[in-house]
């Protein structure tokens, strides 16, 4: 499956400003539905693909370890992929943090935040162990 990637800085403003975001342990996830006429220079975007986005903080990882967090999130997303419904817009930032977290952590972590959003179907994992400090409750901002 080929990843169609967003670009250009106003893309990613208006998943930031208009979209609806998850917040994990490990990630954060910034999702926006888009409408059907939606253009980019002038040319219609596609509605049946999801455009996608990876961002990792600079504050504390250099350049090599931001690419390789930027690498392991774009993996996790390609086992999530077919699950999630076309004509989305989704950035996916990695929270800031002294170490990498494993491949593993950060697949479970995207999993929970896509349900959270309902953009996936929880797969029956109905576990009452989610009283993570760090998970926030999904937000919605709607600016005119």
């Amino acid at each position: 499956m080929k990843v169609i990637t967003l670009k250009f800085n106003y893309e990613f403003s208006r998943v930031y400003k208009r979209g609806r975001f998850a917040v994990g342990k490990y990630i954060t996830v910034h999702s926006f539905k888009r409408p059907g006429g939606l253009k980019h220079n002038a040319t219609a975007v596609p509605v049946d693909i999801n455009r996608i986005g990876f961002c990792a903080n600079k504050k504390h990882l250099g350049a090599v370890k931001r690419n390789q967090a930027k690498r392991l999130m774009r993996e996790a997303y390609y086992q999530v992929a077919s699950d999630i419904p076309l004509g989305n817009d989704i950035v996916f930032t990695l929270k800031t943090c002294e170490e990498l977290p494993a491949y593993g952590d950060i697949l479970k972590d995207m999993r929970k935040l896509l349900v959270r959003l309902h953009l996936i179907e929880s797969e029956g994992n109905n576990d009452s162990s989610s009283d993570d400090k760090d998970d926030q409750v999904v937000s919605e901002v709607h600016i005119t």
